[in-house]
C-alpha cells in the first residue's frame, strides 16, 4: 500500500513540475534558514560540554569593592588554587592557567630568520590535560607540562614549525617581552571550536619563576585575591559550591590585606562562554533572537507549503471522489496525502540541507564564527536535524490530508469543490500572520540600519577622520622617541601623538579623592602625551594657565563629567586632586567625548601626560596616532611608516588601523544582526508572497463562474482585476496594523541598551508598509489579469 502511495506521489510531483519545484524549493529555502540557525545556537550553547568532568569544573571570580564601587575581577591570584584546595576538601583539584594576551614572535633556532608573529599562548600547570579532556597525539599528559620551558604545540603550529617530523625534543624559541627557548615535550590536537580555552601554544607555568618579566608577578600574587590567572576549580560534588565558597570568605576575612568587601563567586564551566563573554566575539547577546527568527521562518515555509498543496486541490478533486465511490475510507485518502507530503517534505529536507551545507560558509563569516566540520556530525547536531525533519512532516502533511480526505464525492466527482472545503478562513489567517511577521522584520531591519548609521556619523567629540593608529611593542625600547620623529616627518603627516591604549580600546582605572576628601571614586584613566588633545581634536572647555606645561608628573587633564563626578569647583583648573597619598594637580578641562562606546554614557575620565614618552614607552608600549593631511596617497604613507617601522623592530609585523574604523568595530554584533536580518527579511517576504500566491489561485479558483457572470454583464478587465485584488488588500493591511506595535515594542527595548539612540519615526512603519502592499499588488495580479481575460465560454461551462 504504501510502495502504491509513494508511486502516485511520485507521477503527481513529474507531472506538476513547475508547482512542485516552487513548493519544494521555498520548503527548503525555509528549513536551510532553520538549519543554519539552529546550528549556531546548538554550538554556542554546547561550549566547553565535552569535558569529561565538566560539569563539575568551576570557575573562580571575585567582585571587590574600591572606593564604594563594585568591580568584578576575572583573573585570580597565583596562589589562589593551592590554598583554596588545602583549606576545603571539597575541591578535588585546581588548575590555573594565564593568557600572553600580547602576540609572540616565534622561531625555530635552527632558522633564526623564519619568524612568525603568534597569538593564543598560554601558562598551565602540569596537569593541564589530566585535568581538561583535550587530546594529546603525542606526549604524556602527566608530566608534558612539569618542566621549566617545556611547551605543547597545536596540531597546526606543529604542522606549521616542524612539517611532517616529530617536533617533540625540538626547540623553537618564543619572544614576548623577552626571548626564551622552549623545549617541545608534547603535540595536541587543535582545541575544538567550541571549547572557551583555546590554544597554539601551552607553556609550563614552571617557566613563569624563572622568566625576569614573571616572576615578581607570581611573587606578589601569594593570597587569595584579584590577579593574572585563570583559575579553575574541580569539585568532588556539584552540590558543595556553597561550602567552598564559605571557606574562601573565611579565608580572606582573617587576611588584613584584603580588598573591601571582596566576594568571590563559582560559575560553571559550561556558561563561561555565554555569561562571562566580555569580547562578545560571536554576538552572543543577539543568542535569543535568532531562534525566534528561526521559528518564523519555518512557520512561513510550512504555510506556504500547505497553502500551494491545497491551493492545486481541485485538479485532485475527481481523483478523491472515484477513490471514495469505490469505497476507500477518509482515513486511507488522508494516509495517501500523507505519504504524499511526508515524499515532498523529504525531498525539501534533503535539499535544504544541501543549501545549509553550501551557505554556511558565509553565514558563519557574517557571524564571525567557526565551527568545526566534525561539529556538523555530532549526535547533538544528528539529533536536532532529525527532529526538524520528524515535526516538519508532521506538520506539513497534517493540513493537506485533513482538508484533501474532506471532499464530498458528489461535488468532486463534478471537478468543483465546496467554497468551505480547503479553508479559506484559516488560509487568510495564515497569510495575515506570514504577513504580519514580514512587515514586522522589514521595520526592525529599518530601524537597526537608521540606528547603525547614526552611530556612525553621531558627533562624539573626536575628530576621527584621517587618524591612523599604529600598535608600537614595548621591544622598541629607547628607538621609539626617533620613530616618533621620524613618521611626524614625512609628507602628509601633519602631527602625531601617543597613548598607551588605542582609542577605544581600554584604559587604565584610578582610585581618586575629589572635593570630599573622605569619598574615594575610580577614575577611568588614559596615559597619553601632551599632543593628544590637538591631534584628535578634542575641544577645551577650561584651558590650561598661560604658558603652563601640562604634562608632567602629578598632572591631569579631566572631562566635564569628571569634574561633576569628583564635585570639584566650576573651574578647577590649579586646583588639585588626590589619588593615593599624591596630589594630583587639574591642568585643564576638556568637553566630554565618547572614548568608548555609544551604548554607554560618557564615564568621568583622566589625560594623564607622560612627560618623557620614550622612557614611559619603553616597559609599557604604545600606540601611535599621526594625522593625514588633505590630498595624501594613503598607500605611499603606509608603506613609508611601515619602512620606519620595521628599521626598529623586524619581527613584529606591522599593523595599523583608522581611527574611525577602530570606532566602528565596537559595533560588529550590531553589523552582523543587520546584515543577517536582512537576509532574512528577503527570504520571509518572498515566502510570505508565495504563500498569498497559493491563497490568490485558490481564491480565484472557486470565483471562476462569479468572474464569468461579471464578464458577460460587461465587467471590464481592470474592474475584475480590482475587485479580485481587493480582498487581498485588506489582509495586507490588517497584517501591518498587527505587526506595527509588535515591532515597534521589540525596537523600543532594542534601543535602550544605547545611551545613544535615535527616535523611531512614522516613515519606517509607512516604507514597510508599502513595500508589503507592493509585494501583494505583484503577487495577486498575476492570477488576477490570468482571471479577468479568461473566456467566460469556458468560466461558464459546467460538466
Amino acid at each position: 500500500m504504501i510502495k502504491n502511495y509513494l508511486k502516485i506521489a511520485w507521477r503527481n510531483l513529474v507531472r506538476q513540475r513547475l508547482f512542485s519545484l516552487i513548493n519544494i524549493t521555498g520548503l527548503a529555502v525555509g528549513l536551510a534558514v532553520c538549519m543554519l540557525i539552529m546550528l549556531y545556537v546548538a554550538h554556542e550553547h554546547s561550549y566547553d560540554r565535552f569535558h569529561k568532568n565538566g560539569e563539575r569544573i568551576y570557575t573562580l571570580h571575585a567582585s571587590i569593592k574600591i572606593g564604594g564601587q563594585a568591580l568584578n575581577m576575572t583573573y585570580m591570584s597565583f596562589a589562589a588554587g593551592p590554598i583554596v584546595k588545602q583549606n576545603q576538601p571539597k575541591v578535588q583539584d585546581y588548575m590555573r592557567t594565564m593568557d600572553n594576551v600580547k602576540q609572540v614572535i616565534v622561531y625555530d633556532p635552527a632558522k633564526p630568520d623564519v619568524k612568525f608573529a603568534e597569538s593564543k599562548m598560554m601558562f598551565a600547570d602540569a596537569g593541564f590535560f589530566d585535568f581538561f579532556s583535550f587530546k594529546l597525539s603525542s606526549g604524556n599528559p602527566s608530566t608534558v607540562l612539569t618542566r621549566p620551558f617545556s611547551v605543547v604545540l597545536s596540531k597546526d603550529m606543529a604542522k606549521k614549525y616542524f612539517g611532517d617530523s616529530d617536533p617533540v625534543g625540538k626547540t623553537l624559541t618564543i619572544k614576548s617581552d623577552s626571548a626564551y627557548t622552549y623545549q617541545v615535550t608534547g603535540v595536541a590536537e587543535n582545541a575544538p571550536s567550541n571549547s572557551s580555552i583555546d590554544f597554539n601554544f601551552i607553556a609550563s607555568n614552571a617557566s613563569l619563576s624563572s622568566m625576569k618579566d614573571m616572576s615578581n608577578r607570581i611573587g606578589e600574587q601569594q593570597r587569595i585575591g584579584p590577579g593574572s590567572f585563570n583559575i579553575y576549580l574541580l569539585l568532588k560534588d556539584r552540590a558543595d559550591t556553597a561550602q567552598v565558597k564559605r571557606v574562601m570568605q573565611s579565608i580572606v576575612k582573617a587576611d588584613k590585606q584584603a580588598f573591601d568587601d571582596e566576594r568571590f563567586s563559582l560559575e560553571p564551566l559550561a556558561i563561561t562562554h555565554l555569561e562571562n563573554n566580555y569580547g562578545d566575539t560571536a554576538g552572543t547577546k543577539y543568542l535569543k533572537i535568532f531562534p525566534i527568527v528561526a521559528v518564523l521562518v519555518l512557520l512561513l515555509a510550512l504555510v506556504n507549503y500547505m497553502s500551494l498543496s491545497t491551493a492545486r486541490a481541485a485538479l485532485r478533486a475527481k481523483e478523491v471522489g472515484v477513490r471514495k465511490v469505490t469505497g476507500a475510507s477518509r482515513t486511507n485518502i488522508a494516509r495517501q496525502f500523507y505519504v504524499e507530503s511526508a515524499l515532498f517534505t523529504s525531498l525539501s529536507f534533503l535539499l535544504g540541507y544541501v543549501l545549509c551545507y553550501a551557505f554556511k560558509p558565509l553565514f558563519l563569516n557574517a557571524l564571525k564564527l567557526k565551527i568545526d566540520n566534525s561539529f556538523l556530525y555530532s549526535p547533538l547536531v544528528l539529533l536536532l536535524m532529525a527532529g526538524l525533519l520528524l515535526v516538519t512532516v508532521l506538520i506539513a502533511g497534517s493540513y493537506p490530508s485533513l482538508v484533501l480526505s474532506s471532499f464530498k464525492p458528489v461535488i468532486t466527482l463534478k471537478g468543483k469543490m465546496s467554497k468551505q472545503s480547503g479553508g479559506v478562513t484559516v488560509r487568510r489567517v495564515f497569510t495575515t500572520l506570514q504577513f504580519a511577521i514580514s512587515v514586522g522584520l522589514i521595520i526592525c531591519g529599518i530601524v537597526i540600519d537608521r540606528q547603525l548609521y547614526y552611530l556612525r556619523h553621531a558627533e562624539t567629540g573626536i575628530n576621527k577622520e584621517n587618524v591612523v593608529m599604529i600598535p608600537v611593542n614595548s621591544t622598541f625600547g629607547e628607538h621609539y622617541h626617533a620613530f616618533n620623529q621620524e613618521v611626524k616627518n614625512l609628507a602628509g603627516v601633519t602631527a602625531v601623538a601617543t597613548s598607551h591604549y588605542g582609542m577605544f580600546q581600554g584604559y587604565d582605572m584610578y582610585m581618586v579623592n575629589g572635593k570630599n576628601q573622605k569619598q574615594s571614586s575610580m577614575l577611568p584613566a588614559l596615559t597619553v602625551d601632551e599632543n593628544f588633545i590637538s591631534v584628535l581634536g578634542l575641544k577645551w572647555k577650561y584651558p590650561p594657565l598661560l604658558n603652563a606645561q601640562i604634562a608632567g608628573r602629578n598632572k591631569v587633564v579631566i572631562n566635564e563629567e569628571a569634574l561633576s563626578k569628583l564635585q570639584l569647583d566650576a573651574n578647577p583648573v590649579g586646583s588639585f586632586i588626590k589619588a593615593g597619598t599624591e596630589n594630583i594637580e587639574i591642568m585643564g578641562v576638556v568637553k566630554d567625548f565618547n572614548f568608548s562606546t555609544l551604548q554607554e554614557p560618557i564615564k568621568p575620565l583622566g589625560l594623564f601626560m607622560a612627560q618623557d614618552t620614550a622612557r614611559y614607552w619603553t616597559k609599557f608600549g604604545c600606540n601611535l596616532f599621526a594625522r593625514i593631511g588633505p590630498k595624501t596617497n594613503l598607500p605611499t604613507l603606509i608603506d613609508a611608516i611601515k619602512g620606519i617601522y620595521k628599521k626598529y623592530d623586524k619581527d613584529t609585523p606591522f599593523t595599523y588601523t583608522f581611527l574611525d574604523d577602530a570606532f566602528n568595530s565596537q559595533y560588529q554584533a550590531e553589523d552582523r544582526l543587520a546584515s543577517i536580518f536582512s537576509i532574512f527579511t528577503i527570504i520571509t517576504v518572498i515566502l510570505a508572497g508565495m504563500g498569498l500566491f497559493g491563497l490568490a489561485a485558490f481564491t480565484i479558483e472557486q470565483r471562476t463562474k462569479e468572474i464569468g457572470v461579471r464578464k458577460v454583464l460587461g465587467a471590464s478587465l481592470s474592474s475584475i482585476s480590482t475587485l479580485l485584488s481587493k480582498d487581498f488588500l485588506k489582509l495586507i493591511l490588517l497584517s501591518i496594523i498587527i505587526a506595527s506595535p509588535v515591532a515597534w515594542w521589540a525596537m523600543h527595548n532594542w534601543l535602550q541598551g544605547f545611551a545613544y539612540r535615535i527616535n523611531i519615526q512614522w516613515w519606517m512603519f509607512v516604507s514597510a508598509g508599502i513595500l508589503a502592499v507592493a509585494v501583494a499588488i505583484i503577487t495577486v495580479s498575476y492570477h488576477a489579469i490570468k482571471a479577468a481575460i479568461a473566456n467566460p465560454v469556458d468560466s461558464l461551462r459546467s460538466e
